[in-house]
């Protein structure tokens, strides 16, 4: 963060208007000398507990929302310290993020949400930015309304691009998160059942992303994936921006599309086109979702002028996040495929048949999680998974949690094992092990398959030849 006043961030009594800041933090342990602390309220931790911490470590000020008892030695500190009282600290620690985005009025700022890339897209488009200029990427999943804003106190003078992702479980999450931002181009993947739950229907889930589109700013650019057929009909939506970039992979009258798409051993070979100009280009991660991936964060490119030879070298060189189809193999040519990071019915089916179109001649074993945050539905959705396994190529099926037992129900001609918990997973996986097998890993992040991922893999960590992890997602 670079150094501002306290008045530049959030309203204070004349006495404070002059204290500089250097920096925001919600954890006493790590926070500062001239920090702001905000008192967030979490499901485990409450940050009024740590207040008197955060003003004995140098905090500058205190963003709180609750009456605070302060002893004699703590009291000492507080003529030094800016105590600001907000109805909610979350609240006031978006709008301060916002005040501090609107010092950078040259940071050219994009937003991408979606039901399922976000991550990969985010990364895609940083990487092809990062040969344009000093771009500042959200890191992991900083994508709600903590993490975006802490990710947002980064940018700096000399940056020239900000890609910040957005996530959401709750109703009004996008709104919040686009309008901390007003980016210049907006950018939704897709649209699917991901938290359903919460929402209730896909015209809902729309109706909570497509607010990103409603925060861009006028003279910004947004983005329509044309292959998905909730955002394909947008154009006639009233948005303060009135430029338009669409992509896809099938619609060659879309803006950015590709084409002759072939997938090999080591990544992705497609045809990248934009209006009349097109260029070969290979994409280290396999999957056509992840052609479309690269689609989006293309047209994000396209919007803010980038070359095609410059969105080419960036989706070349970009380094794919982990857990997203990282494959790694055995000394004795099992292929373990890491898709844990998420799941829900689109995103199972899309890492599903990409793996039997990579190893059409191997003996492909599932394993798999439950899909969460699926609603009433759920049930019913699991149970569709399993019909649509049912009809694949697939040598064994192994399960973990409550809601896959209906996947299980639903497959009647494979070898199918609900296991009871991770251990007897485990146990259940080393009877599979054959020769250049192929496992591949799917199930939503709360299952934490990636536990039984790793020590499955640990088997083989004592064998004479381990190869280099490879991801493809």
């Amino acid at each position: 963060m670079e150094p501002c006043y306290l008045s530049e961030l959030l309203p204070c009594s004349s006495s404070f208007q002059n204290i500089l800041v250097r920096g925001i933090s919600i954890d006493s342990r790590t926070i500062l000398k001239d920090e702001i602390y905000f008192a967030i309220e979490g499901n485990r931790y409450d940050g009024h507990d740590f207040i008197k911490d955060a003003i004995s470590k140098g905090g500058c000020a205190v963003v709180y929302s609750k009456y605070m008892c302060f002893d004699d030695q703590s009291i000492s500190h507080l003529n030094k310290v800016a105590m600001l009282k907000t109805k909610d600290t979350l609240v006031a620690l978006g709008e301060a993020s916002r005040s501090y985005i609107e010092k950078f009025k040259n940071v050219k700022k994009v937003g991408i949400t979606g039901s399922n890339g976000k991550t990969t897209t985010k990364e895609m488009l940083s990487s092809i930015l990062q040969n344009n200029g000093k771009t500042l990427s959200s890191k992991g999943n900083f994508n709600n309304r903590i993490g975006l804003p802490l990710s947002a106190f980064n940018l700096a003078s000399d940056i020239d691009y900000s890609v910040f992702e957005m996530g959401t479980s709750v109703f009004g999450e996008i709104n919040i998160l686009s309008s901390i931002v007003k980016p210049d181009i907006g950018v939704i993947t897709n649209i699917g059942v991901s938290h359903i739950e919460t929402f209730g229907s896909l015209e809902r889930v729309l109706n909570e992303k497509i607010d990103l589109f409603y925060n861009v700013n006028k003279d910004g650019t947004i983005v329509i994936n044309n292959d998905d057929k909730n955002l394909k009909n947008l154009l006639h939506k009233k948005f303060k921006a009135k430029k338009f970039v669409s992509y896809s992979l099938e619609d060659i009258n879309s803006d950015v599309y590709a084409k002759n798409i072939k997938m090999s051993e080591n990544g992705t070979n497609f045809t990248l086109s934009h209006n009349k100009d097109s260029i070969n280009v290979f994409i280290p991660v396999r999957g056509i979702f992840n052609v479309s991936n690269a689609l989006a964060a293309a047209s994000c490119a396209v919007g803010l002028g980038v070359r095609l030879l410059d969105i080419k070298a960036g989706l070349e060189n970009f380094n794919p996040p982990k857990m997203r189809m990282s494959v790694q193999t055995t000394s004795n040519g099992c292929i373990l495929i890491n898709d844990a990071y998420n799941a829900n019915p689109s995103s199972v089916k899309a890492s599903i048949e990409t793996t039997l179109d990579l190893y059409p001649n191997k003996q492909i074993n599932l394993v798999l999680g439950d899909m969460l945050e699926l609603g009433v539905d759920s049930d019913k959705f699991h149970f569709e998974m399993g019909k649509f396994i049912a009809a694949k190529n697939i040598n064994s099926v192994s399960l973990l949690g409550e809601k896959s037992v209906n996947i299980k129900n639903a497959i009647n001609n494979k070898n199918v094992f609900y296991a009871k918990n991770k251990e007897e997973l485990f146990l259940h996986l080393k009877t599979l092990l054959v020769n250049n097998a192929v496992f591949l890993f799917k199930a939503s992040r709360g299952i934490k398959l990636e536990e039984v991922y790793e020590k499955f893999y640990n088997e083989f960590l004592d064998r004479p030849t381990i190869c280099k992890e490879r991801r493809t997602n």
